[in-house]
């Protein structure tokens, strides 16, 4: 039983060396927010004729 302690053990030290930890998912919501908000702002400037070929 000591053995599969270490084996599970070294396995799961492995795993942590491995991957690196991940982005926070607020962070991702916010990404995927902020992103959708400056398409929108782009596409509502060019429908409403605020585009920027217009000086």
């Amino acid at each position: 039983m000591a053995d599969a302690q270490s084996s599970s053990e070294t396995t799961r030290s492995e795993t942590d060396r491995e991957a690196p930890p991940g982005m926070p998912r607020w962070g991702k919501v916010f990404g995927i927010v902020a992103a959708a908000a400056l398409i929108l702002a782009f596409v509502l400037m060019h429908i409403i004729g605020g585009g920027m070929g217009h000086h």
